[in-house]
């Protein structure tokens, strides 16, 4: 099956490429899900804003629409970085009784929208979107209106595991499920030149997992590595190396920024040709 937001990307693509734009001025960052991987996706940022690279519309997936939603908000990287090292589980969810998940994550919802200030899409200082998926008819479904913070928990939604969102008659869970890496969701924003940082990789050997939550992640993130991905739509990839780290300890969370601020760092040479920066002396 050709999935319809694929075929519009590589239109868009070809178009973009057709035209022989040297000097892409509308940046887009697609940011991949990838649990508490997603710490990496502040490494990267830091490195993105050291060279002057703002992008003008971010898409996220569940980790990575939690990065991306505050970081739109205008929060300083620096005070992310305080939040990313301070947080714990019990400001996600609570264990529940099973019933669509056995992990309760409706304060997620709280939790962000107390560092979100209540925001609302149309607050935000930079266009963003979430990605999650209707699991009622298999679609996705692009989030750009409303709370934020009530977005956001839907793209976390990982199924079976967290309880999903529903809204209407629909019943939303985490983006990843159908599309980790929203490259084309960025293209569709207005970017002509595409960012993507994939935590869903299968670079390297992933940590063993040491009980049935982190044996979910685990089997959920490896079948997504493997299907559905944008990787190939972007113009510069950023593949931090993420495996070895544990999927639900937070404790990880320096070391995580600290593989992003490097797999950006390798980057920087591209990026620099590709968007006609000058050169580091």
């Amino acid at each position: 099956m050709r999935w319809p937001w694929r075929k519009r990307a590589e239109q868009t693509e070809q178009a973009r490429k057709a035209k022989g734009r040297k000097a892409p001025r509308r940046i887009g960052l697609a940011l991949s899900g990838g649990s508490v991987r997603g710490a990496a996706h502040l490494g990267v940022l830091e490195v993105l804003e050291r060279e002057g690279i703002r992008p003008d519309f971010v898409a996220g997936v569940s980790a990575g629409s939690v990065v991306g939603a505050l970081y739109c908000a205008g929060l300083p990287l620096e005070e992310i970085k305080r939040l990313g090292h301070e947080v714990h589980w019990t400001q996600v969810g609570r264990i529940t009784r099973p019933r669509l998940g056995i992990f309760d994550i409706s304060r997620l919802e709280s939790t962000m929208d107390k560092f979100l200030e209540g925001r609302t899409f149309d607050e935000l200082s930079i266009p963003f979107a979430a990605v999650a998926v209707d699991i009622l008819c298999g679609q996705v479904v692009i989030l750009r209106e409303g709370p934020v913070s009530r977005a956001v928990r839907a793209s976390c939604a990982l199924p079976g595991a967290f309880t999903p969102l529903e809204e209407g008659d629909q019943l939303l869970v985490d983006g990843g499920l159908l599309n980790n890496l929203p490259v084309s969701v960025v293209q569709d924003m207005g970017a002509d030149y595409v960012i993507a940082v994939d935590l869903g990789g299968m670079r390297g050997k992933n940590h063993r997992p040491r009980n049935l939550l982190e044996m979910w992640g685990l089997t959920y993130y490896t079948l997504i590595s493997l299907t559905h991905s944008e990787a190939n739509l972007a113009d510069c990839l950023i593949e931090p190396d993420v495996a070895r780290f544990n999927l639900v300890d937070f404790s990880q969370t320096k070391a995580l920024i600290e593989a992003g601020h490097k797999a950006a760092e390798a980057a920087i040479p591209q990026l620099e040709q590709d968007l006609g920066l000058s050169h580091r002396s």
